[in-house]
């Protein structure tokens, strides 16, 4: 006992008669040794000892994760329609059509902005009691001109028939001159006017012809003279009766005549004309 006390006292003295830096390697050195036993005596344990399994714990990290939308909940991305390209069998634009300048419906309201085309200077023909008082030109028939009978420039003027062409079937005659004057005029008109350069749609100098009845009368100044006449009858004529137009274009009277006729009757779409004609003569009184 002594023995082992004295060995422990000397074993102090040495240690404090170390230096600082050789205690602090003693120690490190002894712990190490301590440890060494230690792990020995873990691993190689006992029959009653249990298995000891180090496992190493795996973080789990929190994060934010942004769930990728389904179909159902996607936002929609906006489908932009393109303007179609026109196609090689599309129907094209038609080109604007210029809008028609508005016709004229009054031979009034023609004359008063116009007058009368020009030539008109043959004759004047007067019927009071249809309000006409209206200018006559006259249109040669027959020889160089042919056997057509034109018709009157505008819906404000009449044409004498000059038929001295024709002198040997008797037709016609001078206004005073003791045959039968034929005269016409447009009962309506719905057409372009070349010399006032504007429409015309409507009623003509003869619109109210088929009005007239026994003894009205008729006026024309000619050649300085006021000729008057009266009705003595009046017809609707078959535009295409030859044989009744003979008759009325003879100048074998006993008086001295006029005749006057214009349209009447149904109007034939397909040859853009009337089928009658309303037939007036009157005799010098």
């Amino acid at each position: 006992m002594e023995r082992l006390q004295d060995a422990a006292r000397s074993v102090v003295a040495w240690w404090n008669g170390q230096q600082l830096l050789v205690r602090g390697g003693l120690l490190g050195g002894l712990g190490l040794a301590i440890g060494a036993v230690v792990a020995t005596v873990v691993l190689a344990g006992g029959s009653n000892s249990p298995d000891v399994i180090a496992t190493t714990p795996t973080a789990v990290v929190a994060t934010s994760v942004t769930p990728t939308p389904t179909p159902d909940d996607a936002t929609p991305t906006p489908t932009v329609q393109a303007t179609p390209e026109p196609t090689g069998t599309g129907t094209a634009t038609p080109e604007p059509t210029a809008t028609p300048e508005p016709a004229i419906t009054s031979i009034d309201e023609l004359v008063s902005q116009f007058g009368h085309p020009p030539g008109y200077n043959f004759a004047r023909i007067r019927i009071p009691l249809l309000g006409v008082d209206a200018p006559v030109g006259a249109s040669v028939v027959g020889g160089e001109n042919g056997a057509v009978m034109d018709v009157p420039e505008g819906p404000a003027t009449v044409f004498w028939y000059d038929l001295s062409a024709w002198e040997e079937f008797g037709f016609g005659g001078a206004p005073g001159g003791g045959r039968n004057a034929i005269f016409s005029g447009h009962v309506d008109l719905a057409s372009y006017i070349p010399y006032a350069d504007v429409n015309y749609r409507g009623p003509a100098v003869f619109s109210d012809l088929d009005q007239l009845t026994q003894g009205d009368r008729i006026i024309v100044e000619v050649d300085g003279q006021s000729l008057e006449y009266a009705v003595v009858w009046k017809e609707q004529v078959d535009a295409g009766n030859s044989t009744r137009w003979g008759e009325i274009w003879s100048g074998d009277v006993a008086v001295d005549s006029i005749t006057l006729y214009t349209c009447g009757g149904e109007f034939n779409f397909a040859e853009a004309s009337y089928i009658d004609r309303i037939v007036v003569r009157a005799e010098r009184v």
